[in-house]
Formats: C-alpha cells, sequence, structure tokens
C-alpha cells in the first residue's frame, strides 16, 4: 500500500474493511517474509550469530568476494566506475579501500544502473527510504531476500530480545494507517495475521494517551516496536496522566534518536529493558543492543567501516562515518555506502553479555545533523551534548536560519530552566559564538515520516517552517502569561 491512490481508497474505507484488507496484505508478506527460506536462513543465521568473531570475519570475506565479482561483471554503475581499479584485490574486508565509497546522491542518480544486467525489474522488490533527508531512495531486493531479511532479524534482533514474530506485538511506525485528521479513537488498526496492533505514530497527545492505553491492554501485546519517540511520548503521557503501569516483555525501538529520557519513560510506564536496535531500508548493515546496553554488529548484514573525511580508518573511541557494504543484496549491491550516520568502535570491545561481535558507542545520527554558522561553517556531533542532562526529557536544535537556532526543550521530570541553559551552554562551548533560543515545548515535533530529529535545518525544509513557527509562537505566549 505504498503508491498514493492506494492509500486514499484504503482510508475511504470503513475500519472494518480496512483490517481485513490490512489482513490480506499480511497475508501475502508473510509468505514472502517467513516462506520458502525462512527456516534454511534461521538456523544458518543463528549458528553465524554466535560463532566465534573470526568465524563470521570469514563468512564475511567469502560473500564480499561474491558481491565484488557480481558489482564488477554484472552492474553496469560498478563496471564503469571500476574499470581501472583492480577490483580483483579486493579478497577480505581489509581490501575495501581500494573501491570508492559510494553517496546517496550518486544512488539516487543512477538506481536502475545499480541493478545486475539480466535481472527483470518488476519482478523485484521495492523498498523505498523514508526521505526524511530529501528525496526518498528505491531500493531493489531480490525476492529470495526478503525471508533471508527477516530471518535475520528475527535471531539478531527480535531473539536477544526475548521476543519473536510468533508473539502479539504492537507497533509504533510511519505507516499512516489512520487518516491524518482522525480526531477520534481508533488511532490504530488490528492485522490479525500477525496478531499485530499497527498504532498511529501521528496521533498520539496527552488527550488521546488513554485511548492508545486502553487498547494496549485491550489486545495485550507482548511486546511493542517502532519509533522510540513515539513510544517514549506515549510512555510520558500515561505516567503524567496516573495511569497504571503496562507490562510487556521487551521495546525495541529504531528510526530514530533514543535520548535518555525517552529509554527511561519507555522502561518505567512498560516495565521492561528498552532496546535500542540500527539498521535501514538499504539492508547494509545492523546492530542490536544487548541487555547489557551495548550495540553489536550484525556481521551477516554487511560489513562496517568507520572513517575520518578523508577516508582514513577511525581508532577505537574516535567518531567518524559509518561506511557500509551489504552482503545480502545479490541485484543492487551497495558497496562502500555512505549511510550519514556517525558511530565509533568502543574501546572496550569485551562484554559481559554471550555475543562475541564487534561493539559500537555514540551513533551520533546523520551526517546532515549540523548547524550553519553566518559565515557558513558547519557544526556537527551535537547530540553528546543534547543528551547530558537527566531531567529534559528530549530537545532538539531547529535552525531557520545561518546563524541563528531554536533549542526545543520537552522538560522532564525534575526539570529546571537552569537545565536547558547549561545544555545551550555546552552546545555554544563546542562551537562558539551563535544564536541560540531556548524554547520549552510540551512536544517536539517531527518529520513528516514521524520521525524524531536531533536537528532540523528549516531553511532546506520549507514545508515544516509554519508548523515550526506557529510552535514556537504558541510556547512564546504560553512563556510570557506565566511570567
Amino acid at each position: 500500500m505504498s503508491t498514493d491512490w492506494k492509500m486514499m481508497v484504503y482510508h475511504r474505507l470503513p475500519v472494518v474493511l480496512q483490517e481485513s484488507a490490512l489482513w490480506l496484505y499480511a497475508s501475502y508478506l508473510n509468505r514472502l517474509y517467513y516462506g520458502h527460506g525462512f527456516a534454511a536462513a534461521r538456523g544458518q543465521f543463528a549458528t553465524l550469530q554466535h560463532a566465534p568473531a573470526q568465524s563470521a570475519t570469514e563468512w564475511q570475506d567469502r560473500r564480499l568476494r561474491a558481491v565484488v565479482q557480481l558489482a564488477a561483471t554484472r552492474v553496469p554503475y560498478y563496471r564503469k566506475c571500476w574499470a581501472d581499479l583492480d577490483w580483483r584485490a579486493v579478497r577480505r574486508a581489509g581490501d575495501l579501500p581500494i573501491l570508492p565509497r559510494l553517496d546517496k546522491q550518486t544512488l539516487r542518480q543512477n538506481e536502475i544502473s545499480f541493478i545486475a544486467e539480466g535481472v527483470a525489474q518488476k519482478s523485484l522488490w521495492r523498498e523505498k527510504t523514508s526521505g526524511s533527508t530529501g528525496t526518498a531512495l528505491t531500493i531493489y531486493w531480490p525476492k529470495t531476500m526478503l525471508p533471508q531479511w527477516w530471518a535475520l532479524t528475527e535471531v539478531a534482533i527480535r531473539n536477544p530480545a526475548g521476543v519473536g514474530q510468533e508473539m502479539p506485538r504492537a507497533m509504533f511506525g510511519g505507516r499512516s494507517v489512520v487518516a491524518g485528521d482522525t480526531s477520534r479513537p481508533p488511532y490504530w488498526r488490528y492485522n490479525r495475521r500477525w496478531r499485530q496492533v499497527y498504532f498511529s505514530s501521528y496521533h498520539i497527545s496527552r488527550v488521546t494517551a488513554g485511548d492508545y492505553i486502553a487498547a494496549l491492554r485491550r489486545y495485550q501485546p507482548q511486546w511493542l516496536t517502532g519509533y522510540g519517540s513515539a513510544i517514549a511520548l506515549l510512555a510520558e503521557c500515561a505516567l503524567e496522566a496516573g495511569a497504571t503501569p503496562l507490562p510487556m516483555r521487551a521495546v525495541i525501538v529504531s528510526g530514530d534518536t533514543l535520548l535518555p529520557g525517552m529509554r527511561r519513560s519507555i522502561e518505567k510506564f512498560f516495565t521492561c529493558h528498552c532496546f535500542d536496535s540500527y539498521g535501514q531500508c538499504e539492508a547494509v548493515s545492523m546492530a542490536m543492543e544487548c541487555r547489557a546496553g551495548r550495540l553489536h554488529v550484525v556481521p551477516a548484514a554487511g560489513i562496517w567501516e568507520i572513517l575520518r573525511e578523508d577516508g582514513s580508518t577511525c581508532r577505537p573511541g574516535e567518531v567518524g562515518e559509518i561506511v557500509s557494504t551489504g552482503l545480502l543484496n545479490d541485484v543492487m549491491p551497495l558497496i562502500r555506502y555512505r549511510l550519514g550516520d556517525y558511530a565509533a568502535w568502543a574501546e572496550e570491545q569485551s562484554c559481559s553479555c554471550d555475543n562475541p561481535h564487534p561493539i559500537i558507542t555514540r551513533l551520533e545520527g546523520r551526517v546532515d545533523d549540523y548547524l550553519v554558522a553566518a559565515d557558513g561553517r558547519r557544526f556537527g556531533r551535537l547530540s553528546t551534548a543534547m543528551k547530558q542532562s537527566p531531567t529534559i526529557h528530549s530537545a532538539q536544535l531547529a535552525q531557520d536560519r545561518p546563524g541563528h537556532a531554536y533549542l526545543l526543550v520537552r522538560p522532564g521530570s525534575g526539570y529546571d530552566r537552569r537545565d536547558a541553559v547549561a545544555v545551550r551552554a555546552d552546545v555554544l562551548g563546542r562551537i562558539g559564538r551563535f544564536d541560540l533560543e531556548i524554547v520549552e515545548l510540551a512536544e517536539i515535533p517531527k518529520t513528516p515520516q514521524g520521525k524524531f530529529r536531533l536537528v532540523v535545518r528549516l531553511d532546506e525544509r520549507p514545508e515544516l517552517m509554519q508548523l515550526y513557527r506557529d510552535v514556537i509562537a504558541r510556547a512564546a505566549g504560553a512563556w510570557e502569561q506565566a511570567a
């Protein structure tokens, strides 16, 4: 249901027919995701997930050689781009610097040239990125990859949290299962095929939180997944209203930035561990947080590099850009793909859990999460400053012009305005002279895709400018009345 006309038809249906349509669509997906090939892939990945790190590296190197040969001989873009390179010398992960890095804009401008020759485009599965930073990308998967990817998700993401596909769950994602102008419940739809309640992330508020909680109690999911910002907002509203905590087995979040205040709200209301995870529609890398709170790379998804701007390898503890090479896509291989996120290899790689695979830390959001000074300088990697105060539930930098931005703060338990002043001082201590205004809000706006962003540059997102102006103006008016 990805195209506009289908969603228009869907939104005109009564709820009972919408849920019937979801059941039919889920039945179709179930055959693709969990049908032929799923059990075998799950067994293979379970073995790999628990194998010694050296065994995983050897598996990666074998897959890398196959992927590179495919790209060089059958994918038009790589064949042309690598014509003067010794691509056959790429035998292991350490040889990848022989090949150039690939950025999103190049992929966006040449999507079809990245598809292997001899493959009918109509036979492929299409994944679209959210487009939260601009135009969406279309990623083509062979349909045989679907059961592999979902088997890997089951083994590496769900199972470590003690949950699985067969358990009833609730999803808080970016699909518009409910029309945007809906003003009364239900703000969710029930997918009987998967025993999944899909909640709208766009309608959660203090007014509607009671309806959401009542639905959770009615449908009794055993675990939650989706955007951390949406689940945290619901938990915070429920706690403020004095609602009785609602125990879950686990909450697994992904897709946007999970701040400490969000994690605390989720864990307090749902009385379970909140696991952070990392992945993307391009399906080139994956990571999952263990119960010890450390983010482990999933080797079967792809090979990670963490690089400086000049392409050299970062030392442990040094933050750099994540560059990944996918190992599962035999139709549209993405090699040395610049994801646009920052992270660092943990200096301490041992972990109290039984996961032997590498650990990343300081996952700092997107490369484009930066402020622009009046003189054109760019300041990124500000998430550490934004996460410091435990009394701030969430915070965002909204820049409307070079040299000026708003520090939007959503207060948490025990908040004092001095906490926001301290965060501002920390940011300014990093970037120097900059006009940064504090604005306290009951709720921080999200992207049209329902994601929370640490930095929003409104001069590049004109469709959001009026929304932010209105929100900031209302907050300023409320502050003046309170004063």
